[in-house]
């Protein structure tokens, strides 16, 4: 493996595949491929890349089956997982996130380049150099909009985590995509089990 790390592409797209393949070659990234759901979690297993740039719709086996296996297994469940997908519908985004994956994009709606960037931002948290600041806040629960947002992550109406009841949290990291200004990516998080939802 090079100094800046292995990705793994899964997805079955080949016009998809080469686009990432030479931006992340470009980039000075060894990068593997796969064109289906079996042969990318063989892979990951094999190979364990710094991390897995996956499409949710494969054949063989789906991207949620291949996220199930790696974050089943002691030799693949801290790669870093980016979810790349056409579906972006919120049941999905959170069915992923649940699961454990680590971010979540809906292809066309970012450029090569700004996924690039967030490869590089989640290989330099996860990797040996110092982590990127996070930050928990609580979640104000007189908010208009908390009844509904409670609704649609499936929490209780007071804030709690359904796992084990404890109050849940608003967590920011830092966005590496996005220009302009200081922007966060955000997850709510159980404050005790830290199950993401």
């Amino acid at each position: 493996m090079n100094g800046k790390g292995t990705v793994l592409i899964i997805e079955d797209q080949e016009g998809f595949r080469d686009i990432y393949e030479d931006v992340l070659v470009n980039e000075g990234y060894e990068v593997l491929t796969a064109e289906d759901g079996l042969k990318g979690w063989e892979l990951s297993k094999s190979m364990k890349p710094t991390l897995v740039l996956l499409d949710l719709g494969l054949p063989k086996m789906d991207g949620f089956e291949v996220l199930q296996k790696m974050r089943s297994d002691e030799a693949t469940k801290s790669i870093p997982v980016i979810i790349f997908s056409v579906m972006g519908e919120h049941k999905d985004i959170q069915k992923a996130m649940s699961m454990g994956a680590n971010d979540y994009t809906v292809k066309g709606f970012y450029t090569p380049r700004q996924i690039l960037s967030k490869i590089k931002g989640l290989i330099d948290q996860t990797g040996p150099r110092e982590s990127s600041t996070t930050y928990k806040i609580g979640v104000n629960p007189l908010q208009w909009d908390l009844p509904i947002l409670l609704s649609e992550l499936g929490l209780t109406a007071d804030n709690r985590c359904r796992h084990c009841g404890a109050e849940t949290v608003m967590e920011l990291s830092a966005d590496y995509v996005r220009d302009g200004g200081h922007w966060f990516s955000a997850r709510l998080i159980c404050s005790k089990c830290e199950k993401a939802f």
